[in-house]
């Protein structure tokens, strides 16, 4: 049996959480940076323009609509307001990636609360996953949804991408940053999932703990005559 000045210890030396592996300080670490760093990502992809529309000569002028509102040189409107009420797709991607936005900071406090109890593990694996397909969902709701709007409306926005010229005016629309970054941010969150529920469950180490090491002196017995 091994020994700490003199004092027997419960478990051998090399059964002792270290490294990166499961319930491991590094690991929880790495967890918490992870989660933390795709709230931020998500709040950056829902404060992102989704959608430009550029006006080419003589104006040369772009609108960058945001999920929240639109803006052109300097002034912005919501969607809320009579001129354009018939935007709703961008209050309901809006609505799907605040969605995404909370189940990531739910998944970061049942993250917090597994450190100290193994059968909140779980909720990182719900949370995490439910926040990526709503966030996957957003832009590829967005692409199908914001073309099939306009063109109803009258206007000659037949597509995601592309370009029309009118009266010697080109306009070209497509995807904004926003909506570029947002399935790379859900890789991050999938990623950040699976290293936040690996950090916090252990089920071989809690199969380990529950049948403490004993001494093979300690099993052996004398044979009988």
């Amino acid at each position: 049996m091994e020994r700490d000045n003199g004092i027997p210890r419960a478990y051998p030396r090399h059964n002792l959480p270290r490294g990166f592996g499961p319930r491991t300080p590094a690991a929880l670490v790495a967890a918490l940076v992870f989660v933390t760093l795709t709230i931020s990502l998500v709040l950056v992809v829902a404060s992102l323009p989704w959608w430009d529309l550029h006006y080419g000569s003589p104006w040369n002028a772009t609108q960058r609509y945001y999920l929240g509102g639109m803006c052109v040189e300097g002034s912005c409107q919501d969607y809320y307001t009579d001129s354009i009420r018939h935007y709703t797709y961008f209050p309901q991607t809006y609505g799907l990636v605040l969605t995404a936005l909370a189940l990531s900071v739910f998944e970061l406090a049942f993250l917090i609360l597994a450190i100290f109890e193994r059968k909140f593990a779980v909720g990182i694996l719900v949370t995490g996953l439910l926040g990526s397909i709503t966030l996957m969902v957003a832009p590829i709701y967005f692409y199908f949804a914001l073309p099939l709007g306009l063109s109803s409306d009258g206007a000659f926005f037949t597509s995601f991408f592309g370009s029309y010229t009118e009266r010697g005016m080109t306009y070209t629309w497509g995807g904004g940053p926003g909506w570029f970054m947002a399935p790379f941010v859900v890789i991050v969150f999938l990623a950040a999932t699976v290293v936040a529920f690996f950090a916090a469950s252990d089920s071989a180490g809690e199969t380990r703990r529950s049948k403490p090491f004993r001494p093979l002196a300690a099993m052996s017995r004398p044979p009988r005559d």
